[in-house]
Order: structure tokens, then sequence, then C-alpha cells
């Protein structure tokens, strides 16, 4: 485990005040069990301002900067920018139709499916978290098998035409693609250690996870959100999740990996030492790539708590733009337009700022069901955004 640099808020540009009222939200929603074990970083320029460790992440176990959680679907962004770095690299293109690199996806209304739709969820393939029959849950990190089941269902709308987030199979899709593709014929997991995590110095991220890790954060349920059916969930994602490749979701690493990653991202695809996309390329994939489509997956969530519908604005990076407008967003109301983000469901996000230079990543133990991860984002990224000077 290797810790990234600390440096005085004051010196660069972040309120120590503002900062500490952040960390303090974040306290009162543990104690109120609506967060469990977390940490944190906020930076500008890529100089640290704030890193902070809270709570307890099982019982008897507090927090530690080192843990290494279920990143949840960060682990996209790092699978989206594998594939930006292919299209870089001339493997394929956004307009690439999968079914040209893989023939047996292209049946049942999925011929003309490309590369940016399954990247920005408007292919309309297969939308829940576990494979499709006949697969189980132990099956979930088996890529070929799953691209195998992904490729027999039909499409749920004209790819292209609406937007519907897609948790696991489009970018299982589009790891097989890298997979296919790769002149040294490796698995996705090597792709990704070797062009993704090492370089970067993410020392301590991989897909999948030994169930033996000790420093490995078990995955549940806040307590006010606890239910037989988000128990039952909880003991999915400990169980299946850490076995295999799954490209969209089970990636695990510590707050400073994540926090590499996301500087990464500010940077415009380099660590300045390791090119991992152009930035042209970035500069593209950043923007927001579904226009004022709204998220048919969660339509069903927005009626019942009578919340108003909001466009969801995709990115290319494996997650989202701030856009324009009021509206929820996990990069925060105050964010910058071009602000982009990367959340995992119900538990991570990293969120980059442009216009203000500034960098807030927030990892926890606890999940929230449904768009309350999204709406305690946004609280607390405005809270990060606060701490800004200027």
């Amino acid at each position: 485990m290797t810790t990234t640099a600390f440096s005085d808020p004051a010196t660069v540009g972040l309120d120590p005040a503002a900062l500490q009222r952040l960390v303090a939200a974040i306290q009162a929603d543990i104690d109120q069990g609506q967060t469990a074990g977390a940490a944190i970083i906020v930076a500008r320029g890529g100089a640290i301002g704030c890193r902070e460790v809270l709570g307890h992440v099982a019982p008897g176990r507090a927090a530690a900067v080192d843990d290494i959680y279920l990143l949840m679907s960060l682990s996209k962004s790092f699978a989206a920018s594998l594939v930006l770095r292919a299209i870089d690299h001339g493997r394929f293109t956004l307009d690439t139709r999968a079914a040209d690199v893989l023939p047996e996806f292209g049946v049942a209304g999925k011929k003309s499916i490309t590369v940016r739709q399954l990247l920005s969820h408007t292919a309309g393939i297969f939308p829940a978290l576990p494979p499709p029959p006949p697969l189980g849950l132990d099956d979930m990190g088996n890529l070929a098998k799953v691209v195998a089941a992904i490729s027999a269902v039909p499409v749920a709308y004209p790819p292209g035409t609406q937007c519907s987030y897609a948790p696991t199979a489009g970018h299982a899709v589009l790891a097989q693609m890298l997979v296919v593709t790769d002149p040294a014929k490796r698995s996705f997991s090597t792709i990704a250690q070797e062009e993704l995590f090492t370089p970067l110095g993410m020392v301590d991220t991989r897909y999948g996870m030994s169930l033996d890790e000790p420093r490995r954060v078990p995955t549940f349920y806040t307590e006010r959100n606890t239910t037989p059916s988000t128990t039952a969930a909880a003991n999915m994602l400990n169980t299946s999740m850490p076995k295999g490749e799954v490209p969209a979701g089970n990636a695990y690493g510590t707050v400073d990996d994540a926090f590499r990653f996301a500087e990464v991202m500010r940077r415009r695809g380099s660590n300045g030492g390791y090119r991992l996309m152009s930035p042209a390329l970035f500069d593209y994939a950043s923007q927001n790539h579904t226009g004022d489509m709204s998220n048919g997956a969660v339509q069903f969530y927005i009626l019942e708590h009578g919340m108003p519908d909001f466009p969801v604005n995709f990115s290319l990076l494996g997650g989202y733009v701030r856009g324009h407008g009021h509206h929820l967003t996990g990069a925060g109301h105050t964010a910058s337009p071009r602000a982009f983000y990367a959340v995992g469901g119900g538990s991570t996000m990293w969120l980059v700022d442009p216009e203000r230079d500034l960098t807030f990543v927030f990892l926890c133990a606890g999940l929230l069901d449904g768009l309350a991860h999204f709406e305690r984002l946004q609280r607390l990224s405005d809270l990060a955004l606060a701490a800004c000077t200027d």
C-alpha cells in the first residue's frame, strides 16, 4: 500500500473550516445510521487538502486509510478508460458495431449496437445486475459465459432511441471486445492490471478479490436500509462479486488508488508519466452523450418517491456529467457544468470539477438503496465544493 502526499488545505485553496463541515456531515450520517465507515479525499490541483477516515467498516473494525472497498460501478470508469485507450490505438472506433467484433452478439435486434451506445447505456440490452438465465450468481465472474448469455437476449428498444442504465451487460460486452482484439491475447483483468492499475500506481486495485483478504471491506446496507431483500443483495455482493471478472462492478481498491485514477481524469487522460488516453478523445468522452434523455431504469423509483425526472447526462467515461439546470446530480448543484464523475451503487464516487481544479473521492462501507445515494452525494459534493476558496 502506498499513500499520497498531503498538503496544508489553505495553501492549496481549500478552507479548513469548510472541510471540517464536510467531515462533520459524514459523521452525522454515520451517527444517524445513514452511512457506515467511510474514507474521503478532497484535493485541488492534485494537492490533497483533506484525507479522512470515519466510522467502522465492520463490527469492531474502525475504518482505515488502507481499507480495500468494493468500488461497485466505479469499475465502469476503469473499463471505459481501457476501451477509450483501445480506440486511441486503432483497434476499433466509437462507431464500431459490437457484432463486427463479436458476431454472436449481433442477433435479436442487436446487430447495429455500437461501442458508443454501449458506453452511454443507450444500446437497449439486458438491464439487470445478475447475468441472464440460465446463468446463476456464481457465473457472474465468467466474462465469456456472461457475454454469451447476454448475446441471446433481445433488445428492449431500438438502439440509440432511449437510455436505460444497464449495470452489467454493456461493459461486459465492451470488455470482451478488448479481449478479442488484444494483440497479446490477454484476459480482461490482465489488460486492466498491465495497462491501467500498475502504470498508474494503483497498487491495491484489481478486478476480483480473495475472500480471505484482511483489508477487504464487507458490503452491507446501512441500518436504516436493512430489509430481507437488501440483506440478500448484500450477501450476493459479498460472496459472488469477489469472484472472477465483472468489468462493470467488481473492482476493489483503496481511497488513495481511486484518487490516483480520478487525478488522471482531471489531467485529461495522463498522470504526467503515463498516457492512458489522448486528451482529444478524453475531451470528447467527458461530454454529455445522452442529451436530455432520462434514465429509464430509475423511473419506477422516481414515481414511487414523488421525485421530479431529471436528465441522466451519461458521459463515455463510465459515469456522468453535471450539465446545466437544477436537477438531481451526484456532482452537486454548485459544480460547474463541465464537472464529471462516476458513482458506485449506493456507496462510492469520484468527482472532478475542471473549472475549480477540484477532485473529491468518497468511499463508504454502507450502501443506500435507489437514488438515495445520489441525494447523499449531491449534498456532500456541494460541501466539498464549498471548501474552494476561489
